[in-house]
């Protein structure tokens, strides 16, 4: 197994880590949704705080923000 980081929006963390989209109104739940299709590597295993980044590895679906770094384990 490897690893892949990319950094994110930290309000996605409770519904990309635990599947908690309770926080989350519509339009943000799709844009995260098609941002995790889009890598196409499933959903992160963690995530750890990467504070405010004006440009992310989703900026095309988020605005910047306060960020996680999320990690991803992918089969090698």
């Amino acid at each position: 197994m490897t690893t892949i980081e990319l950094t994110a929006p930290s309000f996605w963390a409770s519904y990309l880590i635990n599947g908690d989209a309770s926080g989350l109104n519509a339009a943000e739940k799709l844009a995260c949704d098609d941002w995790i299709k889009c890598q196409a590597i499933g959903y992160p295993a963690s995530c750890e705080d990467a504070g405010f980044v004006r440009i992310h590895d989703a900026n095309v679906f988020a605005f910047p923000c306060d960020c996680q770094t999320y990690t991803f384990l992918v089969a090698a």
